[in-house]
């Protein structure tokens, strides 16, 4: 299956479907429109240390804050050097809505992400490529609603919905509708 590293924590957040966009200086070839890719976090650590300031926009921080508290944001930890998770893509525009896109650089839409329970080593490499030994779950796969903790979600647990966002009761994690 195609891979594409992503530094953290952005891998992290398009997993998540927060970010539901890819900055590329690149244009996405047509043969990857509507493949499901598996999204790897890159190794450089870098950015853990860093101010969220230094991080994200202001604008980015809003989106931020509105799903978690600063605390929670300070303290998050992030996989490195490790396939994640995985989404679709299903387009490639240079003007897309989301506070993540970057201006002068392509956004390629992700859709339905999926944040793998335990993070696979692997080394990254640039553009694409190929790690043959997983087949990320099809949206079809999906079934009931299941959070990232493998339990089933239900009505009762939705705290609250952006962009068909749901945060989960068990264990704060974010699901999809």
């Amino acid at each position: 299956m195609n891979a594409i590293t992503i530094k953290q924590p952005w891998a992290w957040l398009a997993c998540n479907g927060i970010k539901p966009i890819e900055n590329r200086t690149w244009k996405l070839p047509k043969k990857y429109f509507g493949q499901r890719i598996l999204i790897h976090a890159g190794a450089d650590k870098a950015l853990d240390k860093m101010p969220l300031n230094s991080i994200y926009s202001n604008e980015q921080l809003k989106e931020l804050l509105f799903l978690f508290t600063e605390i929670e944001l300070c303290k998050m930890t992030f996989a490195h050097g490790a396939i994640i998770g995985a989404a679709q893509i299903t387009d490639c525009v240079t003007n897309h809505p989301s506070v993540w896109a970057m201006e002068g650089y392509y956004h390629w839409v992700l859709e339905f992400p999926q944040l793998f329970s335990e993070p696979i080593p692997a080394k990254g490499k640039l553009s694409f490529w190929d790690y043959p030994n997983i087949l990320a779950k099809t949206e079809k796969e999906y079934g009931e609603p299941f959070c990232h903790c493998q339990l089933p979600v239900d009505e009762s647990s939705q705290v609250y919905s952006i962009f068909n966002q749901y945060r989960c009761h068990y264990c704060g994690g974010i699901w999809y509708k």
